[in-house]
């Protein structure tokens, strides 16, 4: 693994505006001005990064609206290229710091200002951010000034509590239609998340857990409709991925199930409000069009070792699959509410419990799919602790051993680790979609992924004869 100095970085070119966007922040170059340039870690949370990178080394405090690839030729070859993010000052008469200046966009658009190469810049990206803002691709969070809109919506939910919002923020997401910020308040902070297509579900099944669920998913202190928005109570404890006891790891296995045997009888409620349906007999309508995208996708597989799988391998995987969900039903486990993005980072612990975040992937379908994910990130996790699969799986399984014999629970269990990966690989629509000629890398994916069900799948009737070791 990478360190953090040796991980890859992003050039950004920051555009900070205020004044309802008609400033821009500059700093000095010379005889000129020029946009600041910061370089922030790949692949980990840009809006995040940039707010923290600009009040550290601009001293500005601001959120960002957008980020644009506008495809300039503003590039080097140890950063690669130049990405603009439009900002805006948290205060609109925030002063400019040492070396800045606030010039007037007019002035650098008509070229009346010696902004030197960034003039182009600034105008394709506000070029850019135009095309976005247009009446019919609007999103709320590109628009200057909707934080302060948001300010004042947070301020009227909190009034009933006597809690008032400080102005201190932590923006973790940030596009035209979606946005994840929190907020700190005199009391409790709050947490304000609002989701675009293909996520409009989001809100309603957050609304659904929290009305169903409450002690496992964030408290809602209110309803933005307008932007597909709600603000919640920001849940205590420590997410799950920083924290290496097995037995906190185990805990969770626990709460999990608790949480799902609370869910039985309720999933014509939680399909309403925007669950996917990955029910058994649904899965077994995926299999035959999900090997046929694989037989193509194998077809063009140009990179060996490994091997592309052969049209019988695939009509095996096929067959074993619906043998799988076949069985799998037979156990009359009933269908539960599950998660087809579990991971550690959604999974806050606390000495209270357990509260689960993000379920714009939540489900229904049998129970033991979401903990086959749990369990695979725990071997990951705790890789020194061999036998972690099966402890988890122990404490998983007691909750349920009070409506179903241990045994037929253990043999159940044999066909789960197959079908949660069929799971994932049919949880959005890429695997449709996809050109693997065009897209090879995510469609090396998607075989990399298949090749594992195969093994899995030729591994199933030998582990359906095994039974857990339980002490």
């Amino acid at each position: 693994m990478k360190s953090l100095d040796q991980a890859e970085r992003d050039t950004y070119r920051v555009i900070i505006t205020r004044r309802s966007g008609s400033e821009i922040l500059f700093s000095s170059n010379g005889p000129g001005w020029s946009l600041p340039r910061l370089e922030i870690l790949s692949r980990f949370r840009v809006a995040e990064q940039l707010t923290a990178k600009v009040h550290a080394e601009i001293g500005v405090r601001a959120y960002c609206l957008l980020d644009l690839d506008l495809g300039l030729s503003t590039s080097n070859r140890n950063s690669g290229p130049t990405i603009h993010a439009i900002m805006e000052a948290l205060q609109q008469d925030e002063s400019a710091p040492p070396g800045s200046c606030w010039l007037p966009i007019n002035g650098v658009l008509a070229g009346f200002i010696d902004v030197r190469e960034d003039g182009l810049a600034v105008k394709e990206a506000l070029h850019g951010a135009d095309s976005n803002l247009s009446k019919q691709y609007v999103g709320p969070f590109a628009m200057p000034g909707w934080l302060e809109q948001l300010f004042e919506w947070v301020q009227t939910q909190l009034d009933p509590q006597g809690f008032r919002i400080t102005g201190v923020i932590r923006q973790l997401n940030a596009s035209s239609t979606f946005s994840l910020i929190r907020l700190e308040t005199t009391g409790p902070a709050v947490w304000f998340k609002a989701t675009g297509k293909p996520n409009l579900h989001e809100r309603p099944i957050s609304l659904s857990l929290a009305r169903l669920f409450p002690e496992y998913v964030p408290a809602i202190l209110g309803v933005h409709p307008t932007w597909n928005g709600w603000l919640s109570k920001e849940a205590l404890g420590t997410t799950l991925d920083g924290l290496a006891e097995s037995s906190v790891w185990e805990s969770v296995a626990m709460e999990l199930a608790k949480l799902q045997i609370a869910s039985v009888g309720k999933c014509a409620e939680l399909l309403a409000s925007g669950c996917k349906d990955r029910r058994l007999p649904k899965l077994i309508e995926y299999i035959n069009p999900f090997c046929a995208r694989m037989t193509e996708f194998m077809a063009v597989q140009e990179k060996i070792p490994p091997e592309p799988l052969i049209s019988s391998q695939l009509a095996l995987l096929c067959e074993r699959l619906k043998e799988a969900c076949t069985l799998l039903e037979e156990f009359r486990l009933p269908a539960t509410l599950g998660h087809t993005d579990f991971n550690p980072g959604n999974i806050l612990v606390s000495s209270t419990g357990c509260c689960f975040l993000d379920w714009a992937e939540g489900c229904v379908t049998h129970p033991f799919i979401t903990f086959e994910y749990l369990r695979e990130h725990a071997r990951r996790t705790l890789r020194q602790d061999t036998p972690i699969g099966e402890r988890l799986a122990r404490a998983y399984l007691r909750s349920w051993e009070s409506f179903f014999s241990l045994d037929a629970l253990v043999h159940a269990m044999a066909f789960s680790p197959l079908i949660a990966i069929f799971v994932s690989a049919i949880a959005g629509e890429t695997w449709r979609s996809l050109d693997p000629v065009r897209d090879p890398r995510i469609a090396a994916y998607f075989r990399s992924l298949t090749r594992r069900m195969y093994r899995e799948a030729t591994d199933t009737v030998e582990r359906s004869e095994r039974c857990l070791k339980y002490s």
